[in-house]
């Protein structure tokens, strides 16, 4: 009994300091002018390259594990000491510039953490990794130990950027017999999102909880969970909101039917679906690699189903964007507009019209996302007249620049014929990360990296530079 009042304690003086952290960060951020990271007006240059991809190869190598003859990589070791689904896909797209087998080891490794019903879960622990983890790492555990089921596999799911990453690594390798180990799998796990998460029964996948999303705090979801930031207590409310979301699994017996009944947190995440559809393209791109000609063409229909269903359904044309959709019983959309409002046209299957106004716009909105540091998650004039506290502490609601929004945005552009301009988000995003080096995230006003240091999502800037920038890889 008394390790529980113990416990219990602990974490609600850390949530009372946490409060009055951030009130205090609130202050200070007045009293304080950041210095800004200078992105030189000059192409992207073989030094750069240089310079990024040693980087990435010390960051790799810090946060390596080797289990059973397979390599994967931690996001950040100490701060995130685990197997985690979309860092991994992250991983593997930026390690294919590096080194391409290690990436395919990586995915393979994932692939083989698939439950019995076609999920490849959201989080896998493993006793042999020996770090020593943050304060944060082992309150989060100990705050959120019921998503895991069984012991140390999360019961969630993630965006399966690990299946576009498959593709890239294939372009590298040509390895039509790891394509055949990791395809049976792949099918799987796209049979589960689009039929075990179709909770709205219109073909697309739902999420259950925030962090499915990758996104963890993102403003669209204040409205969903009737939560405020406006005061310093909303942050320690979401550190407790989060986890009681599994507690609450748990007694339903993590039944996703039951859990779909009680319809606290049904959502069609954009992001996700977005992900979604991408990835069963290149699944489909990688069967008609290897002969498997029918099953691509069905892929390929159901994604663009999809991508209809999304046009249909979440286009917003007041808006000139997309919301995601809540709530079964009483369907309605959160129309606060993030990045993930726009990650439709990263599909390559959105309707022209809808394309062309989400480009022109929201991405290349001065006012919006095209800013100095591109490109922010959440769109700045709202940030302008919508202060929060704990705006920059909490992942995914301040002013944040993500890694991999960057790499989906400037492939939508390439795709889209907008070559100059993924060139240029490029260019601004390799001269910042040289400056600051790899973090988890970046401050849209300063340029200046936040949160956990040698952060492998940075490393995706290998693979742009490969890809918009090529005169500049020796």
């Amino acid at each position: 009994m008394r390790s529980k009042v113990n416990r219990r304690k602990f974490l609600q003086a850390s949530a009372v300091a946490g409060a009055v952290a951030m009130s205090k960060s609130a202050s200070a951020k007045k009293e304080t002018k950041a210095e800004l990271v200078p992105i030189p007006d000059e192409p992207v240059t073989r030094d750069d390259y240089k310079a990024l991809k040693k980087t990435g190869e010390e960051v790799f190598t810090k946060d390596a594990v080797t289990i059973r003859g397979y390599t994967f990589h931690m996001p950040s070791s100490g701060s995130y000491p685990s197997l985690f689904a979309w860092d991994s896909g992250w991983h593997a797209i930026a390690m294919t510039r590096i080194d391409p087998k290690i990436a395919a080891s990586e995915i393979e490794f994932l692939l083989l953490q698939q439950m019995p019903d076609g999920r490849v879960p959201h989080e896998v622990e493993f006793e042999e990794i020996k770090v020593r983890k943050s304060v944060k790492s082992v309150l989060g555990g100990m705050l959120s130990r019921d998503q895991y089921y069984p012991k140390n596999i999360s019961v969630q799911m993630d965006p399966p950027s690990y299946m576009i990453a498959a593709e890239k690594i294939y372009a590298q390798t040509k390895d039509d017999a790891w394509v055949k180990r990791i395809l049976p799998i792949m099918e799987k796990c796209i049979y589960w999102m689009t039929h075990t998460r179709d909770l709205f029964k219109d073909g697309l996948v739902c999420i259950v909880h925030p962090w499915e999303s990758g996104t963890d705090s993102s403003p669209a979801y204040d409205e969903i969970l009737h939560i405020s930031f406006k005061t310093p207590f909303g942050a320690p409310r979401r550190m407790f909101l989060y986890p009681q979301f599994f507690t609450r699994f748990k007694h339903l017996g993590y039944d996703i039917n039951k859990i779909a009944a009680d319809n606290v947190f049904i959502v069609e995440d954009l992001t996700v679906i977005s992900i979604a559809i991408r990835a069963i393209i290149s699944v489909a791109n990688l069967n008609q690699a290897v002969g498997n000609l029918d099953k691509a063409k069905a892929l390929r229909d159901q994604a663009q189903q999809m991508m209809d269903t999304v046009d249909r359904i979440h286009w917003d044309d007041k808006a000139g964007c997309y919301f995601i959709r809540y709530d079964l019983k009483n369907p309605k959309f959160s129309k606060r507009n993030t990045c993930a409002s726009l990650l439709p046209v990263f599909t390559g299957l959105a309707k022209k019209e809808h394309v062309e106004r989400v480009i022109h716009e929201h991405i290349l909105n001065p006012k919006r996302y095209w800013l100095p540091y591109v490109f922010s998650f959440n769109a700045d004039d709202e940030m302008q007249h919508d202060k929060f506290y704990g705006e920059d502490v909490l992942l995914w609601r301040g002013h944040c620049i993500w890694s991999n929004m960057n790499w989906m945005i400037a492939d939508a552009l390439n795709n889209y014929g907008y070559k100059k301009e993924a060139r240029e988000l490029t260019r601004r995003m390799a001269k910042m990360i040289r400056h600051e080096g790899y973090r988890e995230f970046y401050d849209y006003r300063t340029g200046q990296g936040r949160r956990a240091y040698n952060f492998g999502w940075a490393g995706l800037v290998l693979d742009m530079i490969n890809d918009y920038w090529p005169e500049a890889v020796s």
